[in-house]
Order: structure tokens, then C-alpha cells, then sequence
């Protein structure tokens, strides 16, 4: 298969939770990918470089299909031009930080 931008909400956790003030985060992360174990691989791939791990994927889908009956952001939209001309690119956005897991 071909890659082909993609985009998933991704839910990470941090390395130290106690450094980091939260037990966890979510974003959206757009890549190049050519389904869905692509997409975690390179979620799984940036996550380190955050001081977390990946807990979590949703919603993980070819960019072309999530905006067929969608609207984007701004912020999506931005996402997406800094990694199309990327084939290495791993863009996430704004963290959603959520201060202790449930019970």
C-alpha cells in the first residue's frame, strides 16, 4: 500500500507522572501511514520523545475519509500542511491534559 496521510486522537501517558503534573493527555497526531499498525508505530515512535508511552488510539483513519462528512480546525488544517510535504513527518497537536486516571 501507498502511504497516505493519516490522523487519530492518541492518548498518551507520561514516562513520570509526577514530573510531568498529569496522569495523561490527548491529541491528534497526523502522519504518513499505510493503515492503522503504521499510524500506532509512529505514535509509538514520537511518544519517547515526550517522556510517554502511547495508551491508546482512536479514531486512527486515512485524512481523506475523517473530512468527508466533517468539519476540521484551523489547527488540523495546519497540522496537515506541515506534513504534507513531510514523508517523515509526525505532527501532533494541542495536548488535552487530564489530571488522574479513573477509578
Amino acid at each position: 500500500m501507498k502511504p497516505e496521510l493519516w490522523i487519530g486522537l492518541v492518548e498518551l501517558k507520561p514516562l513520570n507522572k509526577e514530573e510531568y503534573g498529569a496522569a495523561g493527555a490527548f491529541t491528534n497526531i497526523v502522519t504518513w501511514a499505510t493503515g492503522v499498525e503504521s499510524f500506532r508505530s509512529k505514535a509509538e515512535a514520537v511518544a519517547p520523545t515526550l517522556a510517554m508511552y502511547v495508551a491508546g488510539i482512536e479514531n486512527a483513519e486515512p485524512l481523506r475519509t475523517r473530512f468527508v462528512d466533517r468539519v476540521t480546525t484551523e489547527e488540523i488544517e495546519d497540522m496537515v500542511i506541515r506534513a504534507e510535504s513531510n514523508p517523515a513527518a509526525i505532527v501532533y497537536g494541542t495536548f488535552h491534559t487530564y489530571p488522574h486516571d479513573e477509578a
